[in-house]
Parts: structure tokens; sequence; C-alpha cells
């Protein structure tokens, strides 16, 4: 009698368990991600998780009801421009230090997977999804395939294709700007890109974190380590050589030696070692707008589609009306009305 019983029992849980896969898959959709992955993924995402900051931002852009949290904790100037129905989102870490159980109990329906569509990381992509049981979307996210991966998200992921539409149609407009631009442009400004509390980590050509200065046609003074895929730290020897006509300046947001991009200006502009620079002797040094995120490339995102505006506007005077420009895009892209005050506080004002 207990042996029928335990048969039974066993059975019913089988049944069970093959009904409730039949039901999933019935339920949900298969689709093609941007690397050419075979994904299962529900017909109706609600809740997502971008494993960087880069997809955390994209998601956000669409629609940040659909995240379930961030990769980092903002600081209190990048909190004054996040919605308020969002500050208090869970950091789950980012790249290899997510946290995949706290991910599995916060139970999303897929995570985003946004960059470099390489077998490194598509082989991560996979072992992902396999740790955690969650299907992974992969999104290409160099910033030239912005407009196709909005359109790509919205029309087979999360059914909203008439918003992303506005925002893939404002990638393309632009990046037909920065081409434009180029065409006008190419070669005739020098810069320097500076990093971190002292300015002396960079992005050397080649690197994805360098790709907004080549759209612009800005020559990037940065001619090292042409295999580095992130920042690279320079010497100020190095960067008294390279003498750009430009630089631009970001500072640190994160970490114990935090500091604001319009202090880390400060810092440099009165640093005696680099007072031959052209840059510094033209008044030239520029504070990156970066609130909540970077315009150049923390995170290499779609934050940088301003950044293509405000290059120009620094770069080639009198090409666009940034402040108009500015106030356009945060509306559509982070869903927030600038004030004067806050665009002026941006724009080192």
């Amino acid at each position: 009698m207990k042996g029928r019983l335990f048969v039974f029992i066993f059975s019913f849980i089988v049944i069970f368990t093959l009904t409730g896969c039949i039901k999933n898959n019935e339920d949900g959709k298969e689709i093609k991600d941007m690397a050419g992955r075979t994904v299962q993924i529900p017909e109706d995402v609600t809740k997502v998780f971008a494993t960087l900051p880069s997809g955390t931002m994209f998601v956000y852009s669409i629609d940040p009801d659909l995240l379930i949290g961030y990769n980092y904790e903002f600081n209190e100037q990048e909190l004054d421009f996040i919605l308020e129905d969002y500050r208090d989102l869970t950091a789950f870490g980012q790249g290899g230090k997510i946290n995949k159980e706290a991910i599995i109990t916060a139970n999303p329906d897929i995570i985003i997977m946004y960059g470099e569509l390489i077998d490194s990381e598509i082989e991560v992509a996979d072992s992902l999804e396999e740790d955690t049981g969650i299907p992974v979307v992969m999104l290409d996210g160099s910033l030239e395939k912005s407009p196709d991966a909005y359109r790509f998200i919205g029309e087979k992921v999360f059914d909203m294709k008439e918003r992303t539409e506005v925002l893939a149609s404002y990638a393309e407009e632009a990046l037909l700007f920065a081409e434009e631009t180029k065409a006008d442009n190419d070669g005739k400004v020098s810069l320097y890109y500076g990093n971190g509390p002292e300015s002396l980590e960079t992005t050397p050509i080649g690197s994805p974190h360098a790709e907004i200065f080549t759209l612009v046609g800005a020559v990037n003074v940065a001619d090292v380590n042409l295999n580095a895929k992130g920042r690279v730290l320079v010497s100020p020897e190095q960067l008294i050589t390279w003498n750009p006509e430009v630089i631009l300046i970001n500072g640190e947001p994160k970490g114990d030696d935090k500091i604001s991009p319009t202090n880390a200006v400060e810092e440099f502009r009165n640093d005696e070692r680099y007072m031959t620079i052209d840059a510094v002797k033209n008044d030239k040094v520029y504070a990156i707008p970066n609130y909540p995120y970077t315009w150049i490339d923390r995170p290499i995102s779609t934050n940088r589609l301003i950044g293509i505006y405000w290059l120009a506007s620094i770069l080639y005077a009198g090409s666009v009306d940034i402040e108009e420009e500015a106030k356009n895009y945060y509306e559509l892209f982070y869903h927030w009305n600038l004030t004067d005050e806050e665009l002026n506080l941006l724009l080192g004002k």
C-alpha cells in the first residue's frame, strides 16, 4: 500500500511539473537576441535586471517601472535627477560582482546584457542564464546601434514599439548630427579626456569608451594601448607632451576619492605642472555634465547621445543650442523636466 501511494504521489509530482513547464512554454515566446542567441522569454515582460549600468540606463530611458534595481548606490547629486519613486531600488551589483542569489530571489522576467556582442560576453550570458534560471537577452551596446537596440527591445521584448520608436528616432537624429559634424570638422580639434581623482585616467583610441570622440571628428590624443577596452592610467609628463587643445574632465563619482567634475577642473587648472598645455592656457578645460549619468562614457550607453551635442557645442562653437537640446533629452530619456537651475548646474554655469 505504501509503495502504491509513493508511486501515485511521485507520478502526480511529475505530471504537475510537466504541466507547469508546458504552460510556461505556451505563455512565453522564443526570440533571437541581438547576439543571435535563441532565448525563451515570458510573453509579458514587466520586471528586468540589467547586468551593467549601461543596460540599466537604457531600460530606465524606456520605462523605469521595468527595473527591479540598480547596479550601485547613486550619490546625492545623482539622486537629485532620478524620479523620486525609483530612488530606493536595491543595488544588486554589476558585472562579475552581481549578487546572483539576490537576483534569483527578486525573480525578474529577464536579465539584460547591454554591451559588446563578442564570444566571451556570449559565454558570460549563457553561464548567467544557467546559474540563475532567468532568460538573458543580449543587446548591442554600441552607440551607433542604439536605434536598432531600442527598436529591437520595443518590438521583440517589451511590446512598447511606440515608446521605443521615439527614443530610436532621437538616437538616429543625434547620430546623423554627429556624422554631419564630423564631415565638417574632422581632425580640427585635439582633446584629452580625464577621469579619476587626478584626471589621469583616460580612454584611448580604439576603446568603446572613446567612441563618441571619433563620432564627432575630434582627435583623441590618447593614442596608446590600442587593445585597451576601458580606461588607462597616463603620466602628467605624457599629458603635457600630448598638449591637447581641449580637455574634458569627469572627476570621480564613486568611492573614497570622490570628486565632482567642477572641483576636478579647478584642481587641474591650478596644477602648476599643466600651465604650458594649450587647453589650460586658452581656458578650454571643461567639466563634463554628469547627473544622473555622465554625458560621455560612464556608463557607455545612450546617455552619450546628449554628449554628442554637448561635445559639438564645446569643440565647434555655434553648432548647437545645448540648453534647448539638454531639456529635450532629459524629458525624453530621463522623464525629467530640467529647471534652469538644474541646467546651469549641469553645464557648470
